[in-house]
């Protein structure tokens, strides 16, 4: 059954998503990479024919014979907690990081982790805080980006 049910809308999505052991796992062309326990946000735009819905479900399906980006191989270790969106025509995936990789205590546990194809400077679309880590300011930094385009599912 589909986790997201919003059609074939177009977006940029944040999945936020909790490790609570480290995690050293092998990750495509970027090799074994280390994860540290924390809270996750993994940052993409879904403008392709499945829009948001199918961007989102194929990544929360866990079981993926062969992954198709970076984060299908990290997100079967996670706990997920929330699907932040925004139906915003621009894509949002690069400010999103990059105003989330500002704040107090960001880490990048992976450069260019799925951003091997970014031409926006970005560090890494994935951002990770310290497991107990006040994500106000991260929610706060995402609606201010997408301004009134946000939507959030649990």
């Amino acid at each position: 059954m589909p986790i997201l049910e919003i059609g074939l809308k177009k977006g940029s999505y944040a999945l936020l998503f909790r490790l609570t052991e480290e995690h050293k796992i092998s990750v495509g062309r970027l090799g074994v990479c280390y994860f540290p326990k924390g809270m996750y946000f993994y940052c993409g735009n879904a403008f392709g024919g499945g829009g948001l819905n199918g961007r989102i479900n194929h990544h929360l399906e866990n079981q993926h014979q062969q992954p198709t980006w970076h984060i299908d191989y990290l997100l079967p270790q996670g706990h997920k907690l929330t699907i932040y969106y925004s139906l915003n025509p621009q894509p949002l995936e690069c400010v999103w990081s990059q105003a989330l990789a500002k704040l107090p205590q960001a880490f990048i546990p992976v450069p260019r982790f799925g951003a091997t194809d970014c031409h926006s400077g970005c560090p890494a679309h994935l951002i990770g805080f310290p497991l107990n880590y006040d994500l106000t300011q991260c929610v706060s930094s995402l609606v201010y980006v997408a301004d009134k385009a946000f939507q959030v599912s649990s």
